[in-house]
């Protein structure tokens, strides 16, 4: 484990949460692209993947929103994988104009494969954390990542409005409901 010194951070952006994720998050971006870099679509392809094999979703749209991808590139998607043996569309048993997507034996392989594999890089990226504060952190992100799902994290403006009369629209729920179909 690599201590950390805060002497290598540029002075005035140590403390600064946008730049400390950013920072994070281009180098795990950067990982993440090469680990995944032969599966249909990378990174989401990984998520649409796992999401298939875990059963997360009902249906094609539900998984497109939970990823956050516009639902007419989902389909792309699907289909990118489908072709690739890793995921099959089934009729729903409970709805008969929904299919369900589901990872083939093919897909369950090959996301166990791919989970060993970004173990490995987070494993690399995380060296400077003990095991316990990498739990911490994970812990501390899904508490995040549950609080911005559920749509109940207001956004910039929810806690800043009465002190400076922010006006900025809907806040962060409205810009994480948004689906992007840039480089998906």
């Amino acid at each position: 484990m690599t201590q950390l010194v805060p002497g290598d951070l540029p002075a005035g952006l140590e403390d600064n949460l946008g730049w400390l994720l950013s920072q994070c998050f281009r180098a795990y971006a950067s990982v993440m692209d090469r680990v995944l870099a032969d599966l249909p679509h990378g990174p989401r392809g990984y998520q649409a993947l796992s999401g298939a094999a875990n059963c997360s979703a009902d249906n094609q749209a539900q998984l497109a929103k939970q990823l956050g991808v516009d639902r007419t590139v989902m389909v792309y998607l699907v289909d990118d994988l489908e072709r690739a043996g890793l995921v099959e569309r089934i009729p729903d048993p409970n709805d008969r104009r929904s299919r369900l997507i589901r990872a083939t034996p093919a897909g369950h392989d090959r996301l166990r494969e791919t989970e060993a594999a970004i173990s490995v890089a987070e494993a690399e990226l995380l060296g400077a954390l003990s095991a316990d504060d990498q739990a911490r952190l994970r812990s501390m992100l899904r508490e995040i990542a549950a609080q911005v799902c559920s749509g109940k994290f207001e956004g910039p403006c929810g806690a800043a409005e009465a002190a400076q009369g922010c006006t900025g629209g809907e806040g962060m729920t409205a810009a994480v409901g948004q689906t992007t179909t840039a480089g998906e």
